[in-house]
């Protein structure tokens, strides 16, 4: 009787491990860019926008339960500038600053989708192009000058949505690598002038939009990999 139990015991515990998924941390540096009123480039920014990028730092918790989906959570510390002597077409009135700066806090829930079977066998080199999108929670505190008066906002929230795209490399069952790149399109207006309390600074369309790229080295303490389906 024991020794039945003791078997399965053993069978449960194998079948579980199995079915294990993969739990992957990770930290990276990379940079933010602003793009609205007073960056109004379209598809290149010009010199003059890419003196504003501004440094990041990223952290990020990944759960993979099958090859070709992730789910990941990311906190990033990032900040955004303008200015509108940096605009391509000449200045235009009624633009609420003439210069801005910011913090950011970003946190970011997001779902990955792997073009390629990735993480599918320990024994092998994976590599694999991947598409996000998701959610963004936004601290943000900003300050400026507006029309030659100076500003400076209390920490505020905003929501954004994240999407772009990326690849991953994986040397080995625990090291790997991330690179991307994508947007972050706020819903407000408010990333880049002071706060009217009289106006709601909420947009779902005509919000403030950066860049945001990061390159991450990732080290996965799970190792045992799921099955491809």
């Amino acid at each position: 009787m024991k020794r039945n139990l003791s078997l399965l015991i053993l069978l449960l515990l194998l079948s579980l491990s199995a079915k294990s998924q993969q739990w992957t941390y990770g930290a990276g540096l990379g940079g933010a860019l602003y793009h609205g009123n007073l960056a109004n480039w379209n598809y290149v920014p010009n010199l003059k926008e890419l003196g504003n990028v501004k440094p990041s730092l990223n952290l990020q918790v990944m759960y993979q339960r099958k090859s070709y989906i992730d789910y990941r959570l990311q906190v990033a510390f990032t900040g955004l500038s303008g200015n509108i002597a940096n605009r391509i077409s000449p200045p235009v009135g009624g633009l609420a600053s003439t210069n801005f700066s910011s913090s950011l806090l970003q946190l970011d829930a997001l779902i990955d989708y792997n073009f390629l079977d990735y993480q599918s066998n320990r024994k092998i080199v994976n590599w694999t192009p991947y598409v996000y999108v998701g959610l963004s929670g936004l601290l943000t505190k900003v300050s400026g000058s507006n029309n030659g008066v100076e500003f400076n906002s209390s920490p505020f929230p905003v929501m954004a949505f994240p999407y772009g795209l990326g690849i991953k490399y994986q040397v080995n069952s625990k090291l790997g690598f991330q690179l991307e790149g994508g947007s972050r399109k706020a819903f407000s207006s408010a990333l880049d002038s002071p706060r009217d309390a009289t106006v709601s600074n909420y947009s779902l369309f005509g919000g403030d939009q950066y860049l945001f790229t990061t390159f991450s080295v990732t080290y996965t303490f799970q190792s045992i990999f799921c099955p491809t389906d």
